[in-house]
């Protein structure tokens, strides 16, 4: 995500809770004028600052940088492979999104045969 569009999601978030630089500034520990210009896309927020401002309104970093978008998590909830969850963001179709698991499920299905096959195979070769 570009400096530019993040500096947008943080400056609509403010403006939703109709705060003012200032209040938001106070709570980064920065002055307002450096805030002015991070919430202008001027200069880049670090790490800390995206951390403190998702703290400071209530939410995830996911949730402060991507806001609706969709977003697709990885999470190994099992010995043998991933499951995905996805959620909405705007940009990126529901049907591209159902398309891209698809692929995805239909690649771990071959590997998944395909791991098998290696192990028959190696169990033929170690038998005399």
């Amino acid at each position: 995500m570009l400096k530019k569009e993040i500096a947008m999601r943080i400056k609509q978030l403010r403006e939703d809770r109709h705060l003012h630089q200032k209040e938001v500034a106070a709570a980064l520990g920065i002055s307002t004028t450096a805030y002015c210009d991070l919430e202008n896309g001027h200069t880049a927020f670090t790490a800390v600052e995206l951390d403190k401002l998702a703290e400071f309104h209530g939410t995830g970093l996911d949730d402060l940088l991507h806001g609706d978008k969709y977003v697709l998590h990885m999470h190994d909830h099992s010995s043998n492979g991933a499951s995905v969850h996805n959620q909405y963001q705007h940009g990126v179709g529901e049907e591209t999104m159902k398309q891209f698991v698809e692929v995805l499920t239909a690649i771990t299905r071959t590997l998944e045969r395909l791991a098998e096959q290696q192990a028959r195979l190696m169990e033929r070769s170690a038998k005399p």
